[in-house]
């Protein structure tokens, strides 16, 4: 059930009218008083005519008979507007509420109701997002308590818990085996050993369609959650309870409110309002505690001093540096962070290795930002969640780091490194790969995704000068690429294979099918020739288009640049020969 209009009708509301026999003055001082934008106008016995006075048409009437305000009546200055009823969906007048800022409300005899302004609306859909903020501030403690008690995200407890959790075909499963047995026994043949029962199980539950147990984490429902924490030994309690039903019933109110606002079945009550609050708080001061380690914790932004001597390092802390790498990483991992937490992003990245953990006041985050965060941010929990469509999570998650462990009261969060995105590339980059192990004719080098931003896919045959390879990675702006890399001893050498293919322009784009980006690269050795989509590790490491997308692509520029190289190769050749033909008889001379 939608809301309809009078859900956003103030109970004690008394709409302020006018007359048609009026003086236009009077209908100024009465909106200039309540600071009004319009007023309804009725008849003598007060029914509403459809018809409205507000300031544009004051002044419009005023300079189009080209009198005084004084001269003017209410019917002088008047537009026609359509009425509606209170019980009218909410969601299909909203259009005309913008246009017109106001809707007129009226019941039977056209009597005047109320009017619904766009400031109704906003504060109507300000209270509706708050609540749901709210809502996902307490899903979000449940998820953190989970990952705090299982261990983990990839822990094998908590998988083998949302197997249990999400197998809705667990009590069909506890029966199967007995049914076997049972239709055995009926048609007089002897049931096997308990020990070779899963071929006749595997072809029952095939049958029948049974579905997989198990989910994504991020793809639970509230409910999936909440069952999954209250199963653990450890789950929170409250008070002197021994079990977890008191929580639970608890969790249950809010996941019923959270229903009713997802499907528009009514507003959230003052005591389920009351209760998600007391949720929010009771979860953060009852959140599991993580296991103490050793790693070391950065707790302030540092300030701003001269660069320390470099110390020796340990035999345990030199960096690996790779002579010559086969890809210059311009991507994801080495651009400038863009955008308003540009600076918090930063930051995370430029902290050692060492520091595992970051405890941040939410002023010393504003003092990294140079402004105040918004109001948001010390109302609901839900704006430090870790999603990555937010542009604040965007900037921890895109470095590596989650947020956990928030405290509204206290204001502070503290930020942990996790390997989410490095698995997350791996596990794209594994499945690119399976797509094109069977790809036809295509070179395919089949390595393993080592979790960095990009990989490489193939390897082409070129004069060995220069080195051509069809690699995929992940970019900033939210962009995903499969390119041709070229790269070699020396720029010269690159740039002038670079140089001879882009002649040759038009037919290779023809080919290709799509325009593709030519960028030279002027400041580096390598160039590349590039096709671009939209994607984010962070939310389209199992996304099957993209997926497809780039295999086809990566397979699509073999096709095209495969041909261009030979064709380039047979050139050379002929150079060669022209230029040993030319050299022959001084090559002669000198052997005589």
């Amino acid at each position: 059930m939608t809301p309809s209009l009078k859900d956003l009708l103030p109970p004690d509301q008394q709409p302020l009218t006018a007359q048609l026999h009026e003086p236009v003055l009077e209908a100024i001082d009465r909106l200039r008083a309540h600071e009004y934008n319009q007023l309804p106008v009725v008849d003598d016995q007060g029914r509403c005519r459809g018809e409205v006075v507000t300031h544009e048409t004051i002044l419009h009437a005023v300079q189009a008979f080209d009198v005084k305000p004084s001269e003017l009546r209410v019917k002088d200055a008047i537009k026609q507007v359509k009425t509606y009823d209170a019980e009218d969906d909410l969601l299909t007048t909203l259009d005309v509420i913008q246009r017109n800022d106001f809707a007129l409300i009226v019941g039977e005899d056209d009597r005047l109701i109320g009017i619904v302004t766009t400031a109704d609306t906003t504060a109507y859909f300000h209270k509706y997002a708050g609540d749901l903020m709210m809502i996902e501030g307490v899903e979000e403690s449940v998820k953190e308590a989970i990952e705090i008690l299982y261990g983990g995200l990839q822990s094998q407890e908590l998988t083998e818990a949302i197997e249990t959790v999400t197998d809705r075909a667990a009590e069909t499963r506890k029966k199967l085996p007995g049914a076997i047995r049972a239709y055995l026994n009926k048609v007089g043949l002897s049931s096997p050993p308990n020990t070779d029962d899963k071929d006749a199980l595997a072809a029952a539950e095939a049958s029948l369609k049974l579905q997989k147990a198990g989910k994504a984490f991020d793809r639970l429902s509230f409910d999936e959650f909440t069952e999954i924490l209250l199963r653990h030994s450890k789950a929170p309690r409250v008070g002197d309870t021994t079990g977890v039903e008191s929580l639970r019933k608890l969790l249950n109110t809010v996941r019923d409110a959270r229903n009713k606002l997802a499907h528009f079945r009514g507003d959230v009550t003052a005591k389920e309002r009351a209760d998600i609050k007391l949720a929010a708080g009771w979860l953060e001061r009852h959140q599991p505690v993580k296991p103490a380690t050793l790693e070391q914790t950065s707790s302030s932004v540092p300030a701003v001093e001269k660069e320390p001597a470099e110390q020796p390092k340990s035999s345990a802390e030199f960096d690996i540096v790779i002579a010559n790498p086969p890809y210059e990483n311009k991507g994801e991992e080495d651009s400038a962070p863009q955008g308003k937490y540009a600076a918090l992003s930063v930051h995370l990245a430029e902290l050692p290795l060492t520091v595992q953990t970051c405890i941040m006041p939410f002023e010393e985050i504003e003092r990294l930002l140079n402004e105040k965060l918004p109001g948001s941010a010390y109302q609901y929990r839900a704006w430090w969640a870790n999603d990555p469509s937010k542009p604040q999570a965007a900037a921890w998650l895109a470095q590596g780091w989650k947020a956990q462990s928030l405290s509204m009261s206290e204001k502070r969060l503290m930020f942990v490194r996790t390997d989410d995105r490095q698995q997350a590339y791996i596990a794209f980059f594994s499945r690119v790969n399976a797509k094109l192990v069977d790809a036809e004719g295509f070179p395919h080098r089949n390595l393993s995704p080592q979790g960095q931003n990009w990989h490489t896919l193939a390897s082409m045959e070129t004069d060995g000068i220069v080195t051509a390879n069809i690699v995929g990675a992940f970019v900033r702006q939210g962009r995903f690429r499969i390119e041709l890399y070229l790269d070699g001893s020396t720029a010269q050498s690159v740039k002038n294979c670079f140089d001879r293919l882009q002649e040759n322009r038009a037919d290779i784009e023809q080919q290709f099918g799509e325009p593709l980006s030519w960028e030279r690269l002027e400041e580096r050795r390598a160039s590349r020739v590039a096709i671009y989509r939209e994607a984010s590790i962070l939310t389209d490491s199992d996304n099957e288009d993209a997926i497809q997308w780039a295999a086809k692509r990566a397979v699509d520029l073999y096709r095209v640049f495969g041909s261009e190289f030979a064709r380039l190769h047979e050139e050379n050749l002929r150079v060669f020969e022209e230029k040993m033909l030319h050299k022959g008889p001084e090559t002669d001379l000198l052997q005589s």
